[in-house]
């Protein structure tokens, strides 16, 4: 009852800017914009909220998506968001055709139109959060652009995220974030990347045919699941350094221009590299694959280390270029190093023998 009256006495005192208020003796504090105006989102709760807390606080769905739809910002943490964002109730933008165009600049423009757009204008930020929803777009046809930021810093979402078709104009942060369900961004674009970094992703992830022109830092994420990577376009550096693919992993057709750091991953079953150009510098020291491993028809072009790589199974590297064959195999011991431990051990084998010999 308490934390009502605050809520509604703050609400009178300070209609026209940021509300702040402390619930009980607990050190619960709550930041928010005013309620029944047009205008930002924004609500704050303190880490030292309990859950029963945060849940009192709760976020309708519904209120974000009237922000994004006016063209405000979404600024939430530490809150629980409840409902569905359904992007694709967002309104259709459309190009106006001016006067003075060629038939050509007429009907590009024309199709431009027949495909649906649409936007989110301001930021949408839910950082340290729980999602009880969905979030998606599923248009086979159109777009959605995010103009603003998009940060998702060590939020869990405990429902389904499609995004496919997105364009992300800035950095998406999802780095710390806990995906409960299916992740999937088809077909997106990353115009200035993507921190991952130390990212849960659930069941089933999906990047097939994204194209990231800023770097992506994957840097110690789990997979938990499948993860689709197929015929991505990387033209910043890529770190994967220490992330884990718990199910089937596939790479096949990406083109990395710069950097792919896939140093001490962990790929605990069949990982797929086939048709891979990797234009820039390539490291895998220290990766393990524990299953079965496809480079078939990938190219190094600046060379590779695979022979610092753990494989359980011999690796697939029929039409690979740029390789060192002899390193490419178990266990990533070249055929040198082979030979030389074989040696050693009938040296030592030699030795003992000639021991027991002596001794009779």
């Amino acid at each position: 009852m308490r934390s009502c009256g605050l809520v509604l006495l703050c609400a009178l005192l300070m209609p026209g800017g940021i509300c702040r208020i402390d619930i009980a003796e607990a050190a619960c504090t709550v930041e928010s914009s005013p309620g029944g105006k047009p205008g930002p989102l924004m609500k704050h709760l303190s880490p030292d909220c309990t859950k029963a807390e945060r849940e009192a606080q709760a976020v309708p769905a519904a209120s974000v998506m009237q922000a994004l739809t006016q063209g405000q910002a979404v600024d939430l943490a530490g809150v629980v968001l409840q409902g569905d964002l359904i992007f694709d109730q967002l309104p259709v933008r459309k190009s106006a055709i001016p006067q003075g165009l060629t038939p050509e600049q007429q009907s590009a423009l024309t199709a431009l139109n027949d495909e649906e757009q649409r936007s989110v204008a301001g930021n949408l930020i839910i950082r340290d959060s729980v999602v009880q929803g969905a979030l998606r777009h599923r248009s086979a046809k159109g777009t959605l652009e995010f103009e603003g930021t998009v940060d998702f810093h060590g939020t869990r979402f405990t429902d389904g995220v499609d995004l496919s078709r997105s364009v992300f104009q800035r950095v998406l942060t999802i780095d710390s974030a806990l995906f409960e369900r299916e992740a999937y961004f088809v077909q997106g674009h990353f115009v200035q990347g993507l921190r991952c970094a130390d990212t849960k992703f659930g069941p089933h992830t999906r990047f097939h045919r994204s194209v990231f022109r800023g770097p992506v830092d994957c840097q110690g994420s789990l997979f938990d699941g499948m993860a689709e990577f197929l015929e991505v376009v990387c033209d910043a550096p890529v770190n994967f350094e220490r992330a884990r693919f718990g199910l089937g992993t596939g790479f096949s057709g990406a083109q990395f221009k710069k950097l792919a750091n896939f140093s001490d991953a962990i790929f605990s079953r069949e990982a797929f590299f086939a048709f891979v150009v990797f234009s820039g510098e390539a490291r895998f020291a220290g990766a393990q694959f524990l299953q079965a491993v496809d480079f078939s028809n990938a190219d190094f072009k600046r060379g590779d280390d695979l022979a610092k790589v753990r494989f359980d199974q011999k690796p697939l590297t029929n039409g690979t270029k740029g390789i060192a064959q002899e390193g490419a195999g178990k266990g990533g011991q070249s055929t040198f190093q082979q030979y030389a431990i074989t040696l050693g051990i009938l040296l030592v084998a030699a030795f003992l023998v000639a021991y027991a010999v002596k001794l009779k």
